[in-house]
């Protein structure tokens, strides 16, 4: 796929300038549409609707000293705007260019002006640590090319036709690579000490609608097909699991864990552009670590519910409930066409208690781009936007307990175009529930948001809009509780 909206070049400080490499990037660009192609209607077994796909650009390199950046847009002769964990200066020598160095690891997205969707994503990060293979087991190792179920036996095709690797063996050590690109979903099932990494790619773009056709098709549609996996897979009690050093191009979710425990996650890049499609989705797991994360996704980018999903194949069968909780995320660059943060709202109906409890959240260090999908501020879309939006979104319902949520340290980029509120914490009702709840909401307890910042809110205002709402107490407490608001 040709990449020209960006150009990059790097030098060592007092060095010639490279060129780096720009790839086409496919990313999520709009809300839910009807609709949908006929073409795609049979393609993805009866589908309905789905998103518009938009041409993004990525680059990424493995940083190793001081290196200043160069990076232009052909053509364009406005302004580039840099968006990056932590701040960063930067110089524009001329109209549609800016240079900057990077003096250690980074995730950045440099954009034209306020077009946040199809922008760049710099990715730069250390050279993988290699792991000792000899504390595990089993080993799989992909290296240098691209690997399919045509070509390694590692994969195999599942019931629903999607590539799969299938690690189902404690002790098991999976390496991509630099330089390797699989196009699988992996899938960890049950199994204990695991860990993917190495520096490569798991690339599903080929299952990308209009892949074939080289997406040069005006209207690019993005939907899941049935029995679609995440990128990874960690469920049926899988244990003592890390997943790091590895850019996710995915066609459905990133990473997605169920009745799973102790899960590390770290330098990651995670790119999402089909319906439904979130970046990280957690359910019914204990012990979570997230750091240096960067996630573009079409759907929310880290969310976490307690025994439910709305994706039924998603889910594990045979599992006594269990509560959500004990999870951090830290120093990571996320940007939505949805939601920042969502957690709690899917539950058991009618059960209140240890296994519906979502506690012990941290989120803090981290850069968010609001909601980066474009809005005309009228009609459907901007009702739509403030009854399902929230860049921090947290919820109650089906008589679940949320507790002990932090939010610290964190910058959030307004992006033009988004007309949803900054917090939306709800307490839902009978009658406000969604997907398969039956029973309204419980408690929000110990909410905390310290440090926040908010960048370019519009006038006429300069106010971050908030949405706060929970029924009557009934007498059993419920309602939101220990709020603290920056």
């Amino acid at each position: 796929m040709k990449a020209d909206d960006f150009t990059v070049e790097m030098r060592e400080l007092g060095g010639d300038w490279r060129k780096a490499q720009v790839e086409r990037l496919i990313v999520g660009a709009g809300l839910p549409q009807k609709p949908f192609p006929p073409k795609l209607v049979a393609e993805f077994d009866g589908i309905e609707s789905g998103v518009q796909m938009e041409r993004a650009s990525l680059c990424e390199f493995f940083w190793e000293r001081p290196v200043e950046v160069r990076v232009t847009a052909p053509g364009f002769h406005g302004d580039l705007g840099l968006s990056a964990r932590r701040d960063i200066p930067l110089e524009r020598p001329s109209p549609g260019c800016i240079t900057f160095t990077l003096n250690g690891p980074e995730m950045a997205l440099v954009r034209k002006g306020g077009d946040y969707v199809r922008g760049l994503s710099l990715l730069a990060r250390h050279a993988p640590v290699r792991t000792e293979s000899a504390s595990f087991r089993h080993t799989l190792c992909f290296g240098l090319g691209l690997h399919t179920a045509s070509n390694n036996a590692l994969i195999r095709r599942d019931a629903f036709g999607a590539p799969v690797v299938e690690i189902t063996d404690d002790d098991t050590i999976v390496v991509i690579e630099k330089g390797a690109s699989v196009e699988a979903a992996f899938d960890i099932r049950g199994a204990k000490h695991v860990e993917i990494c190495g520096g490569g790619r798991i690339d599903l773009t080929r299952r990308l609608p209009y892949f074939e056709s080289g997406f040069t098709d005006e209207v690019l549609w993005g939907a899941f097909r049935k029995g679609a996996l995440p990128a990874v897979y960690i469920h049926a009690g899988a244990e003592d699991v890390t997943v790091r050093d590895i850019t996710m191009l995915c066609d459905f979710r990133g990473v997605c864990t169920r009745n799973a425990s102790r899960v590390l996650l770290r330098d990651l890049g995670i790119f999402t552009a089909t319906t439904n499609a979130d970046g990280v989705n957690l359910v019914a797991t204990e012990d979570v670590t997230a750091e240096s994360l960067l996630i573009r996704s079409q759907d929310d980018c880290f969310c976490a519910y307690n025994n439910c999903d709305s994706i039924p194949w998603l889910w594990d069968e045979g599992f006594s409930p269990r509560p959500m909780r004990c999870v951090t995320l830290r120093d990571s660059l996320i940007a939505s066409n949805c939601r920042a943060f969502v957690f709690g709202g899917h539950g058991i109906s009618g059960t209140r208690g240890e296994p519906n409890v979502l506690d012990g959240f941290e989120v803090s260090n981290c850069r968010v781009l609001g909601n980066v999908r474009p809005c005309d501020g009228s009609g459907e879309g901007l009702e739509h936007q403030k009854y399902w939006g929230g860049i921090f979104r947290i919820l109650s319902q089906s008589d679940e307990l949320v507790r002990d949520l932090r939010f610290h340290d964190i910058v959030v980029e307004w992006v033009p175009g988004y007309f949803g509120p900054a917090y939306h914490v709800c307490v839902r009702s009978k009658d406000q529930v969604s997907y398969q709840e039956k029973t309204g909401g419980w408690k929000i307890e110990a909410l905390t948001f310290k440090c926040i910042e908010f960048l370019n809110v519009p006038p006429p205002e300069r106010h971050v809009p908030d949405i706060f709402a929970a029924p009557p107490d009934d007498g059993t407490g419920i309602g939101i509780h220990q709020l603290s608001l920056p």
